[in-house]
């Protein structure tokens, strides 16, 4: 069987699809996985040849850094955040169009993330061949979760608005869609994503716990299957900072109490000395030492034994979380399901996009808490590692750890689905 796995984002969007590849390439299937130009090195490299890497769509480094992201998706201007978020849905879309349609020959399905379904949807259909979507988080209909998660709201009320997001969503992407659909000789869509998925019978996958989410997996069905937490298998040597014996990071995690883990993903940081002076302030109050990463961030690095805080570049998280205390990160899903198998307590400071499902969810189980990244100061960090840093959060980190499905679990169930989807066709 032929895979083909087209995913733009950040690391973080395209890791679980990663994972997925390998799990099918591994047994004997062609995957070819489309990654951002500035993460093809490193697909490459976790993959070790055994998936067909290619360019798909534009540089995210670039677009995440750009004044479009910056600045007016997240004005408070309703209507200039709506037209930020119409041209970010349609940014690079013909770029990753062409390129689909070449990886896409002969592909007996197109398994894609939360980012480019409509495109992946219609190369799919008009190819007659299953579709597959990872979702990270909620992101259809329900009745059980708030599209704003911070509010508990009526079953009716969640639904309402759920519906109201989707048809945003398509009025924003149709023209573009039905220009495709009809380059591919499909007639033009005139219902949004999700009931298209539906009526063509394609999986929507979700790729975390379901039990983060209380409600959906009996609300949703076969439908939307839950698998749990895709990961990648371990790299050897891991990538990112040197963490082996005698390492100067290794030594200073080892010359003190188990620090605090920082680090904001691709999210771009506006100050990243207010963001270091914050923490410093934080440590010097509490005691405790600290290990930022600086991601995608303009942080010099900084590694001096005996100093409470410690400034690296990319570090993997599977590794250096269970060294840590407790982490404090942005809220991806990638990163959150790291800190939750370590069994730590998480504090998410949240940007936008899923990121504040998971502080909710994270809040929710007593296994940590959550605020906006822009609300985080010195004062406010201070206080909040009072509750962080409990017996009661880390007793109920580790629990929600132990109850959490084992990563070689999840991606093997997601690739069976896969598999049965090509399957069922063919038969």
């Amino acid at each position: 069987m032929k895979f083909v796995l087209p995913f733009t984002g950040s690391r973080g969007d395209i890791q679980p699809g990663l994972a997925l590849g390998i799990e099918l390439a591994e047994r004997g299937h062609e995957v070819v996985f489309g990654a951002p130009p500035n993460l093809m090195a490193f697909a490459s490299a976790v993959t070790g040849g055994r998936v067909t890497i290619v360019a798909f769509g534009p540089d995210t480094k670039a677009l995440l850094e750009s004044e479009l992201v910056r600045t007016r998706i997240k004005s408070r201007n309703p209507r200039v955040r709506f037209a930020a978020l119409a041209e970010l849905a349609n940014f690079g879309w013909d770029r990753m169009v062409a390129e689909l349609t070449e990886m896409s020959t002969d592909a007996d399905a197109i398994v894609t993330g939360t980012l480019g379904q409509e495109m992946a949807f219609n190369m799919a259909e008009a190819q007659g061949i299953p579709f597959l979507a990872l979702h990270y988080c909620p992101l259809r209909r329900n009745g059980s979760m708030s599209v704003s998660p911070n509010h508990r709201l009526p079953a009716l009320v969640n639904r309402t608005t759920w519906s109201l997001l989707e048809t945003v969503r398509w009025r924003s992407m149709r023209l573009r869609e039905n220009a495709q659909r009809t380059s591919l000789g499909l007639p033009g869509a005139t219902h949004p994503l999700p009931k298209r998925i539906e009526q063509y019978g394609g999986i929507e996958i979700q790729a975390y716990d379901g039990n983060l989410f209380p409600g959906l997996r009996a609300e949703w069905g076969t439908a939307r299957p839950f698998v749990g937490f895709l990961e990648l298998p371990p790299v050897h040597p891991p990538l990112g900072a040197d963490l082996g014996a005698g390492s100067p990071l290794r030594e200073w995690i080892d010359s003190g109490d188990a620090p605090l883990y920082f680090g904001f993903g691709s999210m771009p940081v506006r100050d990243p000395e207010a963001l270091i002076e914050s923490i410093t302030e934080a440590c010097a109050a509490t005691g405790h030492r600290a290990l930022v990463s600086s991601g995608w961030s303009a942080i010099p690095e900084r590694l001096n034994a005996g100093s409470r805080v410690a400034i690296v570049g990319p570090v993997d998280h599977g590794s250096v979380f269970p060294l840590c205390r407790a982490v404090i990160h942005h809220g991806g899903a990638g990163t959150t399901a790291a800190g939750i198998r370590a069994g730590r307590p998480t504090m998410v400071c949240w940007f936008s996009a899923d990121q504040p499902f998971w502080g909710t969810a994270v809040t929710r189980v007593g296994a940590g808490l959550s605020t906006q990244f822009a609300r985080l100061d010195g004062p406010t960090l201070t206080e909040a590692l009072g509750t962080l840093l409990s017996d009661e959060t880390s007793y109920r980190a580790q629990q929600l750890a132990a109850t959490t499905t084992h990563p070689h679990d999840a991606v093997r169930a997601a690739a069976d689905l896969a598999e049965r989807a090509v399957t069922r066709t063919v038969s």
